[in-house]
């Protein structure tokens, strides 16, 4: 049986992420493509109104397009929801496995180590720090994550160091 800091977390390793994105892809199309031949067909979702003009018909196919086109994109975004857990396994499980160091010895994600060990002590501000900008053998991610993904590893590093990280050491 391996120690606690060399343990998996508990996560599902799954692709949802872009199954998510996928299926938000093609719903979005078929939205777009209903929403379209709806519009341009005469067709309304309403009771029809008896005198229509040219300007009210261009009006309305004009709010339908962009009715789509903000769904397509709110879909989409829902879709590509953060998920800290699979960015933790990609790109900091190697070195941080189970919350632990494998490079450093005590250097772990426990709240403890943090405010021991972190520059500027535990606290929400130091662990955005030091996942952006790296020190020592632990990486920059500026630039590859992005400012949504490193504010979510922040707020998840900082849960996790007193719940699941908590007696790592």
């Amino acid at each position: 049986h391996l120690p606690k800091m060399y343990q998996q977390i508990n996560a599902p390793k799954s692709n949802m992420k872009k199954t998510l994105l996928t299926a938000s892809v093609a719903l979005n199309a078929l939205l777009v493509v209903a929403l379209c031949f709806m519009a341009f067909s005469g067709n309304t979702l309403a009771a029809p109104v008896r005198s229509v003009s040219v300007n009210s018909q261009v009006g309305r196919r004009a709010a339908m397009g962009g009715a789509a086109a903000g769904m397509g994109l709110a879909a989409t975004r829902m879709a590509k929801a953060v998920n800290p857990t699979s960015i933790f396994e990609t790109n900091c499980g190697a070195c941080h496995q189970g919350g632990g160091n494998n490079i450093i010895t005590g250097h772990t994600l426990s709240k403890t180590a943090m405010e021991q060990y972190l520059d500027g002590g535990w606290n929400k501000e130091s662990i955005e720090y030091q996942i952006r900008n790296g020190k020592g053998p632990m990486p920059a991610w500026e630039g590859v994550l992005s400012d949504e993904e490193i504010k979510a590893m922040t707020e998840w590093v900082y849960e996790q160091s007193t719940t699941t990280f908590k007696d790592v050491n």
